[in-house]
This record gives structure tokens, sequence and C-alpha cells, in this order.
């Protein structure tokens, strides 16, 4: 009898174990029950390459997004390198739904998940192939970044004033206006990037559609906000540098697509030998 009871113990232990190992792997479907027309519109984030792409097929984007299957919370995603697709969903209420596709994660709302390898490599296919599309919309919700590079070495602009044109959620337009520090005054936050070329390269995600003006400082005149500036030559987007060190700025338009655009200052610190 006492053996009988110990295996009834031990049956009801291993179910219990099973069940909970079921739970852990089973999964769940955050998005099995979408409908695209609960979608008012939607876009694609991609890092690399750090480009917004809008999506106007939001058929197709509940169908990829029907198949994943997230596991349990894991926020250790923050620590690994590659890329990551984000997908931003306004609905027809007005509520926003962040999904990012990041192998092997899926963050939602920004809660990291373990998710399903097959439905999450869909997903990031799916975001590339709109991003390399003839027809692709790139979205600018905000300036996009400028990186600066000679003699094979890279540095980040600093992003100064700019005036922005976003749509929110409404689908109204919002006007963008922030200032910005001097050149001269932002020592401490330029990044300085030294180099024995004559020229610089501008890169950015998305070309601008005008470059407004370049001009730069001496660096015998930091904190001089009287000085005159020089001109500087530009060849589509390579810049004549100044020999010695010289603050630049670059005033760079984007014209409005879909709603995003505007104009944007960009200074960095070069010295050429």
């Amino acid at each position: 009898m006492k053996k009988t009871k110990a295996l009834t113990v031990l049956s009801v232990c291993v179910l219990l174990a099973c069940a909970a190992v079921f739970l852990l792997t089973a999964g769940d479907r955050p998005f099995k029950d979408l409908d695209a027309a609960e979608i008012a519109s939607a876009d694609v984030h991609l890092i690399p390459p750090d480009k917004t792409v809008q999506i106007t097929d939001t058929e197709e984007l509940a169908e990829y997004l029907k198949d994943i299957v997230i596991y349990r919370e894991d926020s250790s995603y923050t620590e690994y390198d590659g890329q990551g697709v984000t997908f931003t969903l306004t609905m027809q209420d007005g509520t926003q739904i962040e999904a990012a596709a990041y192998q092997p994660f899926f963050i939602l709302n920004g809660v990291g998940y373990r998710t399903s390898y097959e439905p999450c490599e869909a997903l990031s296919n799916y975001a590339n192939r709109l991003l390399n599309a003839e027809d692709a919309v790139i979205l600018l919700k905000e300036p996009p970044t400028l990186t600066v590079v000679s003699d094979n070495t890279a540095c980040g602009a600093l992003l100064g004033r700019y005036q922005w044109q976003q749509t929110d959620s409404a689908g109204n337009t919002v006007s963008l206006l922030s200032e910005s520090p001097h050149p001269l005054e932002q020592k401490d936050e330029l990044v300085r990037l030294d180099t024995s070329q004559t020229t610089a390269l501008l890169q950015f995600p998305k070309e601008p559609d005008a470059i407004l003006s370049i001009r730069c400082w001496s660096d015998e005149h930091w904190g001089d906000l009287s000085a005159d500036s020089k001109s500087v030559t530009v060849y589509g987007n390579e810049i004549e540098l100044k020999p010695g060190g010289y603050i630049y700025e670059v005033q760079a338009q984007w014209d409005v697509v879909s709603g995003y655009g505007g104009t944007a200052c960009y200074s960095f610190y070069i010295k050429a030998e």
C-alpha cells in the first residue's frame, strides 16, 4: 500500500513537472488575433542602416506578426549585437504598438522575450525587403545622424539646432523647433577627428535634398561668438578641409515626405595636418 502511494505521489510530481515545462516552452502568440483593418498606419525602423520605411500593405504585416511566438521574458537583448527591426503600429483607436525583431529576441512595447527562430527571422527578412524595394518610402521622423569620415576614421557630428515636421498618431502636423548653443561654445561636446587628408566625407543615412551652408572657425576662436566664419568648399558629399584645427558647421535640408522633413545643423571638429 505504501509503495502504491509513493508511486502515486511520484506520478503527480512528474505530471506537474511536465506541465511546468509545457508552460515554459509552449509560448504565446501576442498578435494571433490581429486584424489588419485595426492598423491605421505602420512603419519599420532598421538598425543598421538606421532607416525608417513606410508600410502600406498592413495585411502582409499582420500575417507576419500573427506567426510570432514569445516565451519567457529576457532583457539580455541589450547585450547583443546585430540588426534590429522595430515596427511601429498606430491603431485605429489612436494607440501605438512597438514590436521589434532582434534574433533571438522579440521586444514588445519595451519588454524583451525569447522568441521562436523562424517567425522572427521571417519578420526581419520582410523588413529588409521593404527597405530594398524600388518604391520604398523612407520616413525621417527626426533629423538623420551625420557621420564624418576622413583618413579611414569616422566620428559622429553633434546635432545642433533644427526645425522639423512630424505627423502625430492622429495624422496632425507637428512642428518641432530645437535650439542649440553656438558651435564655438561646444568645445567639450564635439568629438575630435585628426587626419592627414585634405578632405572629409559627409555620410547621412538618407542624403539631404540640399546642403544649405557649410562654414568653419579656427580653434583659436573657441568661445568667441563674434569671430567671423570661413566658407568651406564642398563637392557633392565631400568637403575640403582647412589646414589646422577647425570647427565645422553643416546645415542640410530634407524635403517633407509623408509628413516628415525639415532642416538641421551639425557641428564637428577636425584637425588636418
